[in-house]
């Protein structure tokens, strides 16, 4: 292997050709030059270590040693770039060139992180979530979507609007968004602004322009009903009720006329199973505890009326004969007890009688008790227009006296044996019936007489 050199000026290595592999130095510029056998003045060597004159392949061999390394173009690794110390990148910055790429931080960042467009960059996905967020304050321009805060929410002047510890909720203003309970029902639904709850406790002043639903202690101002009608009038004291049917106000009773039933208040229904009724009490006035006022028409007047029947009300059946269809009975104070019968008037369906379409004989009873009604005395009148005093109640004849009747102090009838008629204090112008004799019999001066 033979060994070529030449020497010479750099104008002069421009004029030649040098072999294959012989060297040629320039006396002028000081540099070393390769040839290769087709390339005029040859290839040069950077003898000043400052620049390749062409690509080189490090041939699996690194490049090592102490220094920097300046590059004006790109770099191009296929492998890893591993660096210690800092790193400076200028210009745009990307990282991974696929989804499946990770950065991982195990270093803490010193800086802001900025995003380039205001409100367009998202910090995690609804699919990627961060888990835990630590911060010391957070400006939220928009929403807060969660499922739950484990925090005191506290206002711009230190006011706890919402204490976590205790609950308490401390808040004027709007509230957007729902609310759900740990039972993940729904307690606040802001879209049909409802709040579904089983209690609301307000220890001191509730306010709301409207309220609907069931309510549970002190209640101070109006109620108005959903067609603004005033019902409660908080500012005057009272109590005004109009559903349409039914109007009370300033202690005037009216009732709207009904289909069938024209003005009529009905206390109960068919269905009740205890006893409907109506207590009044005077206190310490005495006067008139039912007044009613109307006009007569015809033969129509104001009044009571009793609707009676069998069975239940829902499912009425026909009366019998003896039935009851109503009392009035009256009490009083006996000096021990408040409520001992004293007298009553009772109606009922005659004796004996069969009602039927349109015919329900009757019977009126005016009755007196010496003995809370474990005896009776009294009158009875029934369907025929006979009077019964003082007998079993069933009269015989127009009338029927059981014992002595006084009329007016004078005269006095009744059905009397001869030894019963002899008993009397006799006075004149008194007449009996003498049952001994079957003879009405008339009292003269001195005797009693026939008469005929």
């Amino acid at each position: 292997m033979a060994l070529r050199l030449r020497r010479g000026t750099n104008s002069e290595r421009g004029l030649i050709t040098p072999a294959d592999g012989e060297i040629i130095y320039t006396t002028d510029t000081k540099r070393l030059y390769i040839g290769d056998g087709t390339t005029t003045g040859g290839n040069p060597v950077d003898t000043a270590g400052t620049a390749f004159g062409s690509n080189v392949d490090l041939n699996n061999y690194d490049l090592t040693g102490t220094g920097n390394i300046n590059i004006t173009g790109s770099i191009t690794a296929t492998g890893n770039i591993t660096a210690d110390g800092n790193l400076t990148l200028g210009g745009n910055l990307i990282i991974g060139d696929a989804a499946s790429d990770t950065v991982s931080f195990l270093a803490k960042v010193e800086s802001h992180v900025l995003p380039d467009v205001s409100g367009a960059r998202n910090l995690g996905s609804s699919t990627n979530k961060f888990n835990q967020v630590w911060a010391n304050t957070i400006h939220i321009t928009d929403d807060v979507i969660a499922p739950s805060v484990n925090a005191n929410i506290v206002g711009d002047d230190s006011t706890v609007l919402l204490n976590r510890a205790t609950g308490a909720l401390n808040a004027i203003g709007t509230f957007k968004g729902q609310v759900q309970g740990t039972d993940n029902t729904t307690i606040i639904e802001p879209g049909a602004k409802t709040v579904t709850g089983t209690t609301i406790t307000a220890t001191t002043k509730m306010v709301a322009p409207l309220y609907e639903g069931g309510f549970k202690g002190e209640f101070n101002g109006s109620v108005f009903g959903d067609d603004s009608t005033l019902i409660v009038d908080g500012v005057n004291n009272r109590v005004v009720l109009n559903n349409g049917t039914l109007s009370f106000t300033d202690g005037v009773l009216d009732i709207a006329s009904q289909a069938g039933i024209g003005k009529r208040l009905t206390i109960g229904t068919n269905t009740d199973t205890e006893t409907q009724g109506i207590n009044f009490k005077a206190g310490s006035v005495a006067g008139r505890i039912i007044e009613v006022e109307s006009l007569a028409n015809g033969t129509d007047s104001s009044g009571i009326t009793f609707q009676v029947s069998r069975g239940t009300l829902a499912s009425k059946t026909t009366l019998s004969g003896g039935d009851s269809l109503g009392s009035i009975k009256f009490t009083g104070n006996d000096g021990t007890n408040v409520d001992t019968v004293s007298s009553m008037i009772q109606w009922s369906v005659e004796d004996g009688a069969t009602p039927s379409d349109g015919v329900l004989p009757g019977k009126v009873y005016i009755l007196a008790t010496p003995d809370n009604g474990s005896t009776w005395k009294g009158v009875t009148v029934d369907s025929a227009g006979r009077l019964c005093i003082n007998g079993t109640g069933i009269a015989t004849a127009e009338l029927d006296v059981t014992g002595n009747s006084v009329v007016s102090g004078y005269s006095k009838f009744g059905n009397l044996t001869t030894v019963e008629r002899d008993a009397l204090t006799a006075e004149m112008g008194m007449v009996i019936y003498n049952t001994t004799d079957n003879k009405f019999q008339g009292r003269t001066g001195v005797a009693w007489v026939d008469l005929h």
